[in-house]
């Protein structure tokens, strides 16, 4: 059995991971978002649903890591790495409040006039 690693995402969505592997077979490996619930699906749900919880093969990751150093959702954040469940709590407390640019508009911020 492969070893796993958790891989937290807060893209709305989630986000399809693809790598060519050793063989030269495509992989992809899709990572749960914050609204991707479906019924049987792996994901750990944290508070308010900000993060979307995936197990990843750990050799995939460190592969695709490696090659996408420089992905703006993996800098910034919007998708990380932790040992387990528990250090994905921690680590969301850490950059809950940093922006992916993917939140909701406010429903009312003064520039919307509510219909009549």
């Amino acid at each position: 059995m492969s070893k796993t690693i958790v891989i937290g995402c807060r893209l709305p969505a989630g986000i399809v991971l693809d790598l060519v592997d050793k063989t030269g077979k495509q992989v992809q490996v899709r990572l749960n978002g914050q609204n991707s619930a479906q019924e049987g699906s792996p994901i750990i749900l944290l508070s308010e649903r900000d993060y979307g919880v995936t197990d990843v093969d750990a050799e995939f990751w460190e592969a695709w890591k490696a090659k996408y150093a420089d992905f703006e959702p993996l800098t910034s954040k919007a998708i990380f790495e932790a040992k387990d469940e528990r250090d994905a709590k921690a680590i969301h407390k850490e950059v809950k409040g940093i922006k992916t640019g993917l939140e909701p508009a406010p429903q009312e911020d003064g520039t919307i006039k509510k219909a009549d």
